[in-house]
């Protein structure tokens, strides 16, 4: 459930947010579940990767949803510092930018930065459209990418031309 919530939210591995829940404790069913939360809760922070609590949810909420768990029903929030604007990558790097050669991706008023030799290997043209579409949530619609008025080409193998500069995505 946390996962799905990460994708409708639009987030991304590296994006670094808290998850809160909020069981009703009166309902006898939601006891069971509750007892689950606490006992695993070591486990669920691990598979998660983030903090997971049962206190209310702090500020900066991203998105909060009424979820169901065999029968019972109980709210879950991620919240974080993600900034939302055109103007910045969303990823956040040491330094501010990555170590490498990068570039940056923008649809609907999201950005974020790629790199172009991701774990050692040369990123392709198809290789990028494929995170294009995990990162901003577009599996199963058509992409197009452009660099400075042109399309790139799915075909393309060296994308070092992009270094320093900005795609944008359209998506039918």
């Amino acid at each position: 459930r946390i996962q799905k919530l990460r994708k409708k939210a639009k987030l991304v591995p590296t994006d670094k947010i808290s998850i809160f829940y909020e069981i009703d404790g009166k309902k006898k069913d939601n006891e069971d579940l509750s007892r689950a939360v606490r006992n695993y809760q070591d486990f669920i922070e691990t598979g998660v990767k983030s903090p997971f609590s049962g206190e209310p949810a702090q500020e900066n909420v991203i998105i909060s949803e009424e979820v169901e768990v065999k029968g019972c029903k109980f709210q879950l929030t991620l919240c974080g510092d993600v900034k939302r604007s055109s103007s910045g990558p969303i990823v956040q790097w040491p330094e501010g930018r990555p170590a490498g050669k990068y570039f940056t991706v923008t649809y609907d008023g999201s950005s974020r930065d790629i790199l172009l030799q991701p774990n050692g290997q040369e990123l392709t043209a198809m290789r990028l459209q494929n995170e294009v579409k995990a990162m901003f949530g577009l599996f199963g619609r058509t992409v197009v990418l452009n660099y400075n008025g042109s399309a790139v080409k799915c075909s393309a193998r060296d994308l070092t031309y992009l270094d320093g500069g900005t795609v944008s995505v359209s998506a039918a």
